[in-house]
């Protein structure tokens, strides 16, 4: 591995039980092409992306709403009207 570490110590990192040292988060940082500000901000970051995606959820949810309700008025607006004199058009005058 590049940053000569063991699989253990990666996973220990990723679980939060430790925290790569600073020569080593600027190695992870050189590696990634990133900067060791990004590194150690990804959880914020993580977390603001799941509120973007939560609210829209939200939206996504809310539109499909509008467009059945849309599908359901067009339907009504699409099934034949009855003749005059019958049954329910005279209920309905």
């Amino acid at each position: 591995m590049a940053l000569g570490v063991e699989a253990i110590t990666v996973s220990r990192w990723e679980r939060g039980v430790t925290t790569p040292s600073l020569p080593r988060l600027r190695r992870i940082a050189e590696i990634t092409e990133t900067t060791v500000s990004d590194l150690v901000r990804a959880p914020d970051a993580a977390s603001a992306h799941a509120v973007e995606l939560a609210a829209l959820r939200e939206e996504l949810a809310e539109t499909r709403a509008v467009v059945d309700r849309v599908a359901r008025t067009l339907d009504q607006l699409a099934r034949p009207r009855s003749e005059p004199g019958s049954a329910s058009a005279s209920r309905d005058s």
